[in-house]
């Protein structure tokens, strides 16, 4: 920072130094000019003029020459000073000094003096001004760059009670005030390596939501640490991260994982840049991501385990429980206004029963609990998808091998005024091939007009999404579309934002949310929100604030 500042007074310097010579310069040149005017003008022969005519003559223009020369002399020794108070400043100082002395008026040159009288509008800081703010910031700051957001929600959800011919099922209405608050840290180690980090408030037992409800009296809500990883990417090409991070497929559409739902493993992303073809440019984008769910730290399974419950064979050791996912993604640009992206990935879940018994009591003292030395107020929300008995730890699917197909278009869509509206199709289908039973699939359809970019800015978005009871795993699905079940759903969603102010949001939320399947439609086949359900009408109004 220091070399940068004597750089820039050094330059002044050079400025001044050379202004000096131009001066000499002109003064010289005024001199001989002068001179040869006054040999000019005198005439050629004696008589027309007596001597001391041409001796008064030369008098008045050595007067006038020297009235020049104490001119010249006034502005070097005014170059001089300025001169000196610029190496003064070259001196070594302590960053307040330096920030100090920036704020002082600065000396002017010669160029500047002569153009003082015409300038109207108050200078702006210096370069040295600058660079002594830029450099106080980053030592109190340190090499963290902090970011996050605060959500403040109005969250309403409303469904009538069941009619009396179907199984009672009481009215639901839950109005309640909530807010979110993330906040990140990032910093670069070294220029192939990266750490973030997030603390973000939300109940420990649901891992689908950080939104703190206005509740608990006056007691103080938790913030617990919600991503934390290292980010080596020696390329442009490979990326490679590793702690709790992201899905490597998220993509915030609300239909494979929640938005909040983060993951204990490993990612890695291999992007193949092809050269321009025709008309467009493409790239394949090569994903896996490898995440640890659970450690059971079961030696030998005993018949009254909760691992036996769950399915896992008596005797034997306890398996953690895992997800691999791993796929491909192919985008295309075809000209500045339009461009698609192709995907198609595979889930590959180990043991995925000990996900649902990690809802129920005895699981979750034995697999949640050990980890995050706490007990928690209740076991790991979020059920929904089909077991083979009411409230049990075992799916009725005997696995979870998802397949997905993913298509999404973009066009630079229309303006407005002087806000852009761009367009975005969403197409995505989902199978469980692990199981051959009835409700195995799973589509979401969805088109957005708009993004918020500056105030003002409107977006508009509709959803519709089905997913059935053996498609998705509901602890990881999302909660929103399905509000008590992430599956064996039907849902409706629009939502639309304007801007306020840049970095204000104000957004609004509908949901219509029906279910599909009753318990004992198909054999070993339970829900917990059967198809005989009201509709259930989901409302939030919510405002967020981005720094």
């Amino acid at each position: 920072m220091k070399l940068l500042i004597n750089k820039g007074l050094s330059r002044r310097i050079l400025l001044l130094t050379i202004n000096f010579c131009v001066l000499i310069s002109l003064k010289s040149t005024c001199e001989g000019q002068e001179l040869a005017r006054v040999a000019a003008e005198q005439p050629t022969t004696s008589k027309e003029v007596s001597v001391s005519d041409r001796v008064r003559l030369l008098e008045d223009e050595l007067e006038r020459q020297n009235s020049k020369l104490d001119e010249l002399q006034k502005t070097i020794a005014d170059q001089q000073l300025a001169i000196k108070a610029l190496i003064e400043r070259l001196s070594p100082r302590e960053p307040a000094k330096i920030e100090a002395a920036g704020n002082a008026s600065p000396v002017t040159s010669s160029a500047d003096a002569i153009n003082a009288n015409d300038q109207t509008q108050p200078q702006g800081p210096t370069v040295e001004q600058r660079l002594a703010k830029v450099e106080g910031q980053a030592i109190h700051i340190g090499p963290l760059r902090l970011s996050g957001d605060f959500r403040l929600r109005f969250d309403g959800t409303f469904r009538s009670a069941s009619d009396p011919d179907d199984p009672p099922l009481q009215h639901l209405q839950n109005v309640r005030a909530r807010y979110r608050l993330r906040l990140n840290f990032d910093t670069d180690l070294y220029p192939t390596l990266s750490f973030h980090g997030q603390l973000a408030t939300g109940p420990l037992n649901n891992p689908q939501t950080l939104d703190q409800d206005f509740t608990g009296v006056t007691a103080r809500h938790p913030m617990a640490l919600s991503e934390a990883w290292i980010d080596y990417h020696p390329t442009r090409a490979v990326q490679l991260q590793a702690g709790r991070v992201q899905a490597i497929f998220a993509d915030n559409s609300r239909f494979l994982f929640d938005d909040d739902i983060r993951f204990n493993g490993f990612n890695e992303r291999y992007v193949l840049s092809l050269k321009k073809n025709g008309a467009y440019l493409s790239n394949i984008d090569f994903r896996a991501g490898q995440y640890i769910l659970t450690n059971p730290n079961v030696a030998i399974i005993a018949p009254n385990s909760p691992l036996a419950r769950a399915g896992q064979l008596v005797g034997s050791t306890g398996r953690s429980s895992n997800l691999f996912h791993q796929g491909v993604l192919v985008n295309q640009t075809f000209n500045e206004r339009w461009s698609d992206q192709i995907g198609v990935d595979v889930q590959l879940y180990r043991n995925p029963n000990q996900i649902q018994l990690a809802s129920t009591a005895d699981g979750v003292a034995l697999l949640v609990q050990p980890g995050l030395g706490i007990a928690l107020s209740g076991p790991l929300t979020g059920i929904g998808t089909a077991t083979t008995n009411p409230g049990g730890a075992i799916y009725t699917a005997p696995g979870f091998q998802i397949a997905r197909l993913a298509y999404r278009l973009n066009y630079a869509g229309f303006k407005h005024s002087d806000h852009n509206f761009p367009v975005t199709l969403n197409l995505q289908f989902a199978r469980n091939m692990g199981t051959g039973l009835n409700e195995r699939d799973a589509m979401l359809a969805s088109i957005q007009v708009g993004r918020i970019t500056k105030k003002g800015d409107t977006a508009f978005l509709y959803v519709f999404s089905i997913k059935g009871a053996n498609a998705l795993i509901s602890q990881v699905t999302d909660d929103d579309l399905g509000t008590g079940s992430g599956v064996n759903i039907r849902t409706s969603h629009f939502r639309f934002e304007y801007g306020i102010a840049r970095k204000v949001t104000l957004q609004s939320l509908f949901f219509f949310q029906q279910s599909l399947r009753n318990s004992g439609q198909y054999p070993n086949f339970f829900v917990p929100l059967g198809a005989f359900a009201p509709t259930t009408y989901r409302i939030q109004q919510q405002i967020v604030f981005s720094f």
